[in-house]
């Protein structure tokens, strides 16, 4: 299965998604943030990250542009409890490859996963 990276500054939120990925076969490292996930970025080669857009310090947009750049072959998923449609527009503009909104079924992220890798 995928190395996936979670980034996402509340620790509840990372449990959850871990375990429905790690229940889907899949391999989970974690940030808490923008920053530290920049740093794991080259050591860890994720092949997909989960991204929160809501966190101290970087902000998962600022975090976006940096792997969309440097990172280009790794897919993401913006998972945030941001409902608005502009910001999905803007984000999906911005290279996310998917845009899901908190809570998430871990039915509907693992079939996310799949279908982007």
């Amino acid at each position: 299965m995928a190395k996936i990276l979670i980034v996402d500054d509340s620790a509840y939120a990372r449990h959850i998604l871990k375990n429905a990925l790690e229940k889907g076969g899949h391999q989970v490292v974690e940030a808490t943030n923008g920053t530290e996930a920049m740093k794991q970025l080259p050591l860890e080669n994720p092949d997909l990250v989960t991204l929160d857009l809501l966190m101290p310090g970087m902000q998962g947009q600022e975090l976006l542009q940096h792997i969309k750049t440097f990172h280009p072959q790794i897919k993401v998923i913006v998972i945030t409890a941001d409902i608005q449609d502009d910001t999905r527009r803007e984000l999906l503009a911005a290279g996310a490859d998917e845009f899901l909104n908190k809570p998430i079924a871990a039915e509907v992220l693992l079939a996310t996963v799949a279908r982007l890798l």
